[in-house]
Formats: C-alpha cells, sequence, structure tokens
C-alpha cells in the first residue's frame, strides 16, 4: 500500500499537550483518565490519535477545548496553541478561541446542529460570534464555505434545517462550521463512524482538500484503521489513558511495536470474503417481490412516492448468514423492518418456515414473532434503562408462558455464553460498556431461540476489538444454535467476514446478489465496485497482519 505522503513544516507546532494529566479530584485512589501524555501536531498535518473506548481519546479533544465535564480536572500539565497555553485562560477566553483558533467535528451532527435554526444561520452565527463582519459578508462568506465543502443546491440547503438533510450532508454543514473561520487547529472526533463507504470516502477527502488549501493542523479521532491507514501523517496509539505507541503512521502500521498495536490492527476485518461455508437445505426465510412504498397521499395533497423497496427476492438457509449492503438509503434497514414486520410491506411474500406473514394481522402474527429476533444498532436504545439485564432478558419468554425460574436460569446461562458475569443480571445498562450491551442484545434475542436473527448495523459504532469479538459471539451461536442470520451493514469488511451471500442494494433496487466470495471478490456490478472502492484503507491487508501476529504469538521471540 502506498501510504499518504504530505509535505508540512516539521518546525511550525500548531498545538502540543505536554505531560497532561487528568483526574477525577473527588474520588482519591480512582486511575487517572489521561496519566501524562504528550501529543505534537504540526501546521498542515494530520494526527490519528486511535484507541478503544474508554482510551482517553475523547477526553483528550475536550481538554484541548476546554470542554471537559466538571467531574474531570486537568491535575497537571501544559497545552500549548502555537506557543500559547491555554489550562491558564478562563472560560470567556476560551469562548473567544474556539471556532476561531480551534474548532471541532462531532461525531453525530444531528445533536451537534440546533434543531430550530436553518443551517446557513448557524453558520453565520459562528462569524457574527467571532469577526464584525457585516450581515451581507457574513452570508457571502457562507455561501463561499457550503461551496467549498461541495454542498449541492447551495441555495436551499442554506434555507434548509437540520432534519432536512442526509447525514453527509449534515456533516459537511458541521465541516463549514469548523472552518469558516480558518482555525489553527481541527479537532474531527470519530465524524465518519455512523457514515456509509462512500459518504465516508467523500468527508475523508474532502478534510484533507480543505486542510491542504488552509493549511489547518487536524487531530483525527477514530478507532477505523482503515481511515487511519487512509489519511494520517502520524498516529498516537492510546490504551487506558496512556500513549502506548506512536509515530509515522507508515512505521506503526506495518512494524507495530506495542503489543496492543498489533493486537488492535489483528481485530480488523479484511475485505476478501471467508471461504465458503457447507450450505443447508433448509430454507427458513425465502422473500419474493418485497416492496415498499412510501408517500401517496398527505393533507389535502398528493405526495410523491419513495420506492424504499423493489421486488427484493431471496432464500436464506438455516445456518447461513446473509449479509445485505448498500449506501445509506439504498433500502437495507427498510427490507430488515419489513421482515421483522416493524413496518408493513406494500407487496411482496415473507416467508418464514414456509408461513407467508406479509399480510398477517397483529394477533394472527403472535405465533411467529419469537421466531423472529432482531439486534439494532444501539443497545442503549433498545434496552429498558429502567429494566434490570434480567428484567430484559425473561420479558419475551414470559410473553410467551415460559415459567419465571425456567426463563431466569437460561438467562444465567446465556450470560456465561455471551462472556458476562452471571451477577450482570442485577445490573442496569448504564453500567456496561457499549460491546458489553451489544452481547446483552444479543442474548436477549436468543432467549427466544428464534429461527432467524435480523442484526441491523449491529457492530458499526464498536471498536475494532469489541466488533470482533461481537462477530465472533454471533458465529459462535449461529454454529451451536442453527440460527439464521439476515446482516444488515455499510461496512464491506464485516461482510466481507460474515457473510456467505450478499445483496447489495443501491436506490431500494438489489444490483448485485451472490455468494459473498463472488459478489465481494469479483464484483460484476458497477455500483459494487465503487462501494469496495470507497473503502477506507482498502490496499492495506489487514487479514495478512492478523495471520502474522497469530504466528508471531505462537512463535515468540
Amino acid at each position: 500500500m502506498l501510504f499518504k505522503s504530505r509535505n508540512f513544516d516539521t518546525a511550525q507546532v500548531a498545538l502540543s499537550a505536554e505531560n497532561l494529566v487528568v483526574d477525577l479530584p473527588e474520588t482519591p485512589g480512582r486511575p487517572q483518565v489521561l496519566k501524562g501524555i504528550d501529543v505534537t501536531i504540526r501546521q498542515g498535518e494530520t494526527v490519528c490519535l486511535v484507541g478503544e473506548s474508554g482510551s482517553g481519546k475523547s477526553v483528550t479533544s475536550l481538554a484541548i477545548m476546554g470542554l471537559l465535564p466538571q467531574s474531570l480536572k486537568v491535575a497537571q500539565g501544559r497545552i500549548n496553541l502555537q506557543g500559547q497555553n491555554l489550562l491558564p485562560l478562563t472560560q470567556a477566553q476560551m469562548r473567544e478561541l474556539r471556532a476561531a483558533r480551534i474548532a471541532m467535528i462531532f461525531q453525530e451532527p444531528m445533536t451537534a446542529l440546533n434543531p430550530v435554526l436553518r443551517v446557513g444561520d448557524q453558520i453565520m452565527e459562528v462569524m457574527e460570534l467571532h469577526t464584525g463582519l457585516s450581515a451581507a459578508e457574513r452570508r457571502a462568506r457562507a455561501i463561499a464555505i457550503m461551496e467549498q465543502v461541495h454542498l449541492p443546491d447551495v441555495p436551499r440547503i442554506f434555507q434548509s434545517y437540520p432534519h432536512q438533510l442526509s447525514g453527509g450532508q449534515r456533516q459537511r454543514i458541521m465541516i463549514a462550521m469548523a472552518l469558516v473561520l480558518e482555525p489553527v487547529l481541527l479537532i474531527a472526533d470519530e465524524p465518519t463512524t455512523a457514515l456509509d463507504v462512500t459518504t465516508q470516502k467523500q468527508i475523508l477527502s474532502l478534510i484533507d482538500e480543505l486542510q491542504s488549501s488552509h493549511g489547518t493542523a487536524v487531530l483525527f479521532i477514530t478507532h477505523d484503521m482503515g481511515v487511519v491507514a487512509e489519511i494520517a501523517d502520524t498516529v498516537y496509539v492510546m490504551k487506558h489513558g496512556e500513549i502506548v505507541e506512536n509515530g509515522p503512521v507508515e512505521a506503526v502500521l506495518r512494524n507495530p511495536r506495542a503489543e496492543y498495536t498489533r493486537k488492535l490492527l489483528a481485530s480488523v476485518p479484511g475485505l476478501t470474503p471467508r471461504p465458503s461455508r457447507p450450505s443447508e437445505q433448509e430454507i427458513v426465510l425465502k422473500v419474493d417481490r418485497l416492496n415498499k412504498i412510501y408517500g401517496s397521499r398527505g393533507f389535502l395533497k398528493k405526495l410523491p412516492q419513495a420506492h424504499a423497496a423493489k421486488d427484493v427476492s431471496f432464500a436464506l438457509a438455516r445456518g447461513r448468514t446473509l449479509g445485505i449492503v448498500g449506501e445509506s438509503g439504498s433500502g437495507k434497514s427498510t427490507v430488515a423492518r419489513c421482515i421483522m414486520r416493524l413496518i408493513d410491506p406494500s407487496s411482496g411474500r415473507i416467508e418464514l418456515d414456509g408461513q407467508d406473514i406479509a399480510s398477517l394481522s397483529r394477533g394472527r402474527l403472535w405465533p411467529h414473532r419469537k421466531k423472529l429476533q432482531v439486534v439494532f444498532q444501539d443497545p442503549m436504545r433498545s434496552l429498558n434503562p429502567r429494566w434490570t439485564i434480567a428484567q430484559s432478558l425473561i420479558e419475551g419468554p414470559l410473553n410467551y408462558g415460559t415459567p419465571r425460574a425456567e426463563a431466569l436460569a437460561e438467562a444465567a446461562r446465556l450470560m456465561g455464553v455471551v462472556g458476562l458475569p452471571k451477577d450482570a443480571l442485577t445490573r442496569y445498562p448504564h453500567q456496561f460498556s457499549g460491546g458489553q450491551r451489544q452481547r446483552i442484545a444479543i442474548a436477549r434475542a436468543v432467549m427466544m431461540r428464534p429461527d432467524v436473527l435480523v442484526a441491523d448495523e449491529a457492530v458499526s459504532a464498536l471498536d475494532v476489538s469489541v466488533q470482533a469479538q461481537v462477530l465472533d459471539l454471533l458465529d459462535q451461536l449461529q454454529r451451536d444454535l442453527g440460527i439464521a442470520i439476515v446482516f444488515i451493514t455499510h461496512d464491506l469488511r464485516v461482510a466481507a467476514q460474515i457473510c456467505d451471500e450478499v445483496i447489495v442494494m443501491q436506490r431500494g433496487a438489489v444490483v448485485e446478489q451472490g455468494p459473498a466470495a463472488e459478489v465481494l471478490g469479483a464484483p460484476a456490478h458497477a455500483y459494487t465496485r465503487a462501494l469496495i472502492e470507497a473503502a477506507p484503507g482498502r490496499d492495506w491487508d489487514f487479514q495478512n497482519f492478523k495471520a502474522m501476529n497469530e504466528v508471531r504469538d505462537a512463535n515468540p521471540a
């Protein structure tokens, strides 16, 4: 792989954190959040800060921005912006710096943007607070920066509210707001995690393009090693509040010194599909010419129709995994929700164990629901925060007549299967990490002993190491229980590692389908090839690195 090569002035330091310690002063004896880290970012350089959740990446960014929550305090160290120590500054002085000299792009623009203000006004608000420009000058500069971030139909989007834009467009608005005053440093905290591969590629290219034209230093926080391979000049690897390794991207990825870095890289799934598994003959789920049409008639007027799913057909055998991939808006989740009967299809058949459930009433559908279970992307939203884990796990079996004692015994057994202690049953969702909550969500689905499990972006928000553990768990459960899995994802690396067959969707239609080895290994459709081409770090052979790492572990020096 050819790594990115960028010329930047090594003598011009935009930001440096020196011996930065962040702790919890009100809880003596608790480990520090940051343990004396040192980070240097030069003008025009992209530094990637990587590590698992809880490693201290986001705390580092919030400390630089002066936005730490009250429970966290900087105990010692310096944060120098072009030589000026930011830590002694007052909140008023820091407000003057934010946006003007330091700007930040957050992971989820829908929560960062004001939902009741037009996006054009939000960009102009930044200039109103930090410049003496007239309203006409602010508007002209806002339109100019919106054009620079390649937004289509700028006059329309300028007048739009955040909810009227796509995820990629909202992220472009956030980038425009961050760069409109040409700050010295841009901090990007997981800005592409929830985006599909083509939108992600566009955003990464956009940040790189604007960085080159504006000379901005970039601190890019991510857990995606493919993104690191694609954009980084320098990499810092964090674990439990410490920097365990840093250096030029090629040196860190080609020859990592730290064991933790090697494990992170070995956890990244490759784009090469796994070997095909023997096919079972028993078909448990068959979808035939499934259609879903939104819109038709609104209040006093006819609305344009949106064909979210067009004649989707497939058959899924017991013990097999079908992947449905495509960009946001391609219809993947619509198909999943139709299968689950969370929404009603407009036409077509959905046969579960030979029974067409597409048009069954709620009452007649009830006996079939336990055969179909779902794992959503965000377990924090799908688990009841007021219920203990035991209550969440036994709810379904109790509804179908399982005695309480038997359900509790099965819940305790499944805690061990998903790698959690039995005493976890008495705790609440907020007391677990994201990966642990997703394991609980999987256990809840398996409690019903389903024939089909629908996983809708179930690992997209997880760290690579946790993601690998959850994928291994699904694979093990599938082997043990013979569950058929419909796996919805925008991550082609994940699809390559877990899927037997793959369906590629674009604008509601299936453009290619077949064995994963054929679809992802030798794609016939131009759209599939474009998706694979857009995968970040696609030239970097993570699977080969995993094999090398296994050999190294088996034969230590």
